[in-house]
């Protein structure tokens, strides 16, 4: 399973592009269970679901909070994805994605 690493830097790609340009960094702060979610971003989670059906799983094990703010969730690739409009990225948990603009 795909699970990035308490405290550990990953890059993200905004808006799911993989570019140089589009890299940034995040430090994951929080594994949070789906069962233990609270009620506002399980809220917040099934919104985005639904809005962006091509890309989010109707079902998640895990949020993944980071130091920036951003909640990763799982994708219809086993990836993950931020919620949300601004900041949205692609977490690249094993450096394939990084490394294939390097």
């Amino acid at each position: 399973m795909n699970i990035p690493e308490l405290n550990k830097t990953y890059n993200v790609f905004d808006d799911g592009k993989v570019r140089e340009s589009r890299r940034y960094e995040v430090i994951i702060e929080e594994i949070i269970p789906f069962s233990e979610i609270d009620k506002e971003t399980l809220l917040f989670w099934k919104e985005e679901v639904k809005e962006c059906y091509w890309l989010y799983r109707e079902d998640t094990d895990f949020f993944i909070k980071t130091t920036e703010n951003e909640i990763f969730v799982r994708t219809k690739n086993d990836g993950w994805f931020s919620m949300g409009f601004l900041n949205s990225g692609r977490l690249d948990i094993d450096g394939s994605l990084t490394s294939s603009i390097e």
